[in-house]
């Protein structure tokens, strides 16, 4: 009897759990078998970004560089020079001695002005003190260009032009000659080499103007005379000329 009951609670036991399993769920079938995505990633953009280059042969923009210039100066065309001469000396312009422009207010040079302003004026220019002057290669009507008038300064007023090209008139009292004999002084006024205003002319100026025995003969004269005015830390103001064009009348 009791092994009777024991296989009925078995059966009645496998048809509860038969009962259980037709109800729950079932997932076979619709299971997904996990497998790794090996479809290409995106290509990621490592290009390194360079400016456009389109429409650059319509570009308006144009760049240039400043004189101040460079030492390689400006290269012009086509300049008429006709009628300009050079600021220090007044003699007509010839590009066969070099020529200088000062980029403020477009007055020429030659070379050798050109150095006498480097060693006599710190290098400016003798209309407007500037000192941005630059070479000029060839020609150009595109600068345009300036003529220098000097200012006509008396024993009264030479003082306010230092560092200018000036026209300047009086009577030489006497001439003075330097101790190595290489440089003369004509003097304006009757005082010391030191103290009176004079027009000095150094070797170079003294071999151009025709020499010792021309200068000497400029004593109890009347001379007029284009030069440079410079106040000297020694010898005080003084005139300067480099030409024997640059001495306008003597009488």
């Amino acid at each position: 009897m009791e092994l009777l009951l024991i296989i009925g609670g078995i059966w009645l036991f496998s048809i509860i759990v038969e009962k259980v399993k037709e109800r729950r769920p079932s997932n076979r079938g619709n299971q997904t078998t996990y497998t790794p995505n090996t479809a290409p990633k995106p290509k990621q953009n490592t290009e390194t970004f360079r400016p456009s280059s389109r429409g650059r042969g319509n570009s308006n923009i144009s760049f240039k560089t400043t004189s101040a210039i460079t030492s390689a100066g400006t290269v012009l065309a086509e300049t008429d020079l006709e009628g300009l001469h050079d600021a220090f000396t007044g003699a007509p312009l010839d590009k066969g001695l070099g020529l200088h422009q000062c980029q403020s207010c477009k007055v020429y040079y030659h070379t050798e002005s050109l150095q006498i302003l480097r060693e006599a004026n710190n290098s400016q220019c003798v209309s407007c003190q500037s000192t941005n002057i630059i070479a000029v290669i060839g020609a150009s009507k595109s600068t345009g260009g300036r003529d220098y008038t000097p200012n006509v300064v008396t024993l009264q007023s030479y003082k306010q032009h230092e560092g200018s090209v000036v026209t300047f008139e009086g009577r030489v009292h006497k001439v003075n000659e330097s101790r190595r004999g290489n440089d003369f002084a004509v003097m304006f006024e009757d005082k010391s080499w030191v103290k009176g205003f004079k027009l000095v002319f150094f070797r170079d100026g003294v071999r151009k103007v025709g020499g010792s025995s021309y200068i000497n003969s400029l004593a109890g004269r009347k001379v007029k005379v284009r030069g440079l005015v410079i106040k000297h830390p020694k010898f005080g103001y003084e005139i300067i000329v480099s030409e024997k064009s640059m001495i306008l009348s003597v009488e």
